[in-house]
């Protein structure tokens, strides 16, 4: 009997594709299981995902959004990006299906990421079952999924930390003016989950770090899945040894005492945000690694300011230079692994969010959209290896608070947050490594997948004689 295969659809975003492919690993490594990752041609220019073509059981399946060398500019473009991607996607994802139909390997499954509801309703289209793969914490869910059916009065939880209006989804505050897209693909998405029967939903998370969490939403049933990062993360606690200057750099610092700073590859700061970090930085006299990508031409462009953020703290450089070192790209797993760095001010997003617990390093907390304030939240009050930032009344961080941050991580807390974050790294590896309750859960997975499959298609297949009824 041939292994089954699952079609995984996802945006052409690094925080989505890189999850993805590691959750294609995972499932081709404990069930045998072939994956066709599909995606859009611009997926090249933001990933190395070539060289995940000649993984065993892994193909990659690509079209076209309208977008392929990925800019994009203003909202229309996200529109029209959307539009391309239903059209484009439902035409080729569709034909895929109908080529393998009669094969050796037809498509048993739809996964995909956050996407909007096209994707599942193309595969109950073709009597397919679909399971959504949640890329940011079950937390995060849950608040989504409350908030599409109206009980969000304080998003309490039970044994769950109560999230203030900073805590939550920034697509989902009261100030969010320029996300509504956003917030639509998010809600129709949920609107979908709750008209379909027996829902699973695979969480990039894992069973300890979010056990209330996962079974919060009664009507779902979720799986932890994660941690999603490089399999050597839970096998190798060395970093490996190179000559990049950066590296050369961190073996001659002291253990534990250099500030390792990245927002990632979407977050862009305002001139004065970026401004007031530099300045604390240097106030704080302590080594730091500060990477600064340049995202003049990418989506996260601040509104209004055509400058690369090297050029925006141009007259700092040198003030910065003295006490700490900027580059544009390093490895972020072996930085956080090496001895040197004592603490990771993060923009919060959820892959280095995993990171940071995985390796036991201590966090300041920065978010700035997205999930990014809620997974600030559960770092610092629910699993207590960070500390996170304030903002003032104009959602500036001004340097004093950066700085407060900063030494509490590095001196007043250091030990408290350096125990917690060595107890949730051992749980974290226990979860992630080769036979460890993700890959159980997995397993379980498609076990149970598979042995309702007929149930869901029959279901399916009544769900759309009704609708064809009127």
């Amino acid at each position: 009997m041939a292994p089954p295969h699952f079609l995984l659809v996802t945006l052409p975003a690094q925080g989505h594709v890189n999850p993805s492919l590691r959750f294609a690993h995972r499932l081709i490594r404990t069930t045998g299981a072939r994956v066709t990752l599909a995606t859009c041609h611009s997926v090249f220019h933001c990933s190395n995902i070539q060289s995940h073509d000649n993984v065993y059981n892994l193909s990659l399946l690509t079209f076209s959004d309208g977008f392929d060398d990925g800019v994009i500019s203003n909202t229309e473009d996200v529109q029209n990006r959307l539009l391309n991607l239903e059209r484009n996607g439902d035409k080729t994802l569709s034909e895929f299906i109908e080529a393998n139909k009669n094969g050796d390997s037809p498509v048993a499954c739809v996964i995909y990421t956050i996407l909007p509801s096209w994707v599942p309703r193309l595969a109950r289209r073709f009597h397919l079952p679909s399971v959504l793969l949640w890329i940011q914490p079950a937390l995060a869910f849950n608040v989504y999924y409350n908030h599409s059916t109206g009980n969000n009065f304080g998003f309490e939880f039970p044994n769950l930390p109560t999230l203030e209006t900073r805590d939550l989804p920034s697509f989902l505050s009261p100030s969010n003016t320029s996300n509504n897209i956003a917030q639509e693909v998010y809600l129709e998405l949920m609107e979908f989950l709750k008209e379909e029967p027996n829902v699973k939903v695979l969480v990039n998370t894992f069973d300890s770090l979010e056990a209330e969490a996962l079974t919060a939403v009664r009507d779902i049933e979720m799986v932890a899945a994660g941690p999603l990062l490089p399999p050597d993360m839970f096998t190798r606690s060395e970093p490996v040894k190179d000559q990049s200057n950066y590296t050369l750099w961190l073996d001659s610092k002291t253990e534990s005492s250099v500030i390792y700073v990245s927002f990632g590859t979407m977050v862009e700061l305002s001139k004065k945000q970026i401004k007031e970090l530099a300045r604390a930085l240097i106030e704080c006299k302590r080594p730091f690694l500060w990477v600064i990508t340049d995202k003049a031409n990418r989506e996260a462009k601040v509104e209004g300011e055509n400058e690369t953020e090297i050029e925006k703290i141009a007259g700092l450089r040198h003030a910065l230079d003295e006490v700490g070192m900027i580059v544009p790209w390093c490895s972020q797993v072996e930085v956080l692994r090496h001895r040197a760095v004592g603490c990771f001010l993060s923009h919060c997003g959820w892959s280095s969010t995993l990171e940071s617990l995985v390796l036991g390093v201590p966090v300041v907390a920065f978010p700035m959209w997205s999930d990014q304030p809620t997974n600030a939240k559960l770092l610092e009050d629910l699993w207590r290896t960070g500390v996170r930032v304030r903002e003032n009344e104009d959602g500036l961080v001004e340097r004093g608070e950066i700085r407060r941050c900063l030494e509490a991580v590095m001196e007043e807390k250091s030990v408290e947050l350096r125990e917690n974050g060595e107890a949730w790294k051992r749980l974290a590896v226990e979860a992630g490594r080769e036979r460890g309750s993700s890959d159980k859960n997995m397993e379980a997975f498609v076990e149970t997948l598979f042995s309702g499959a007929e149930e869901v298609k029959d279901k399916n297949q009544c769900l759309e004689k009704s609708n064809l009824l009127g």
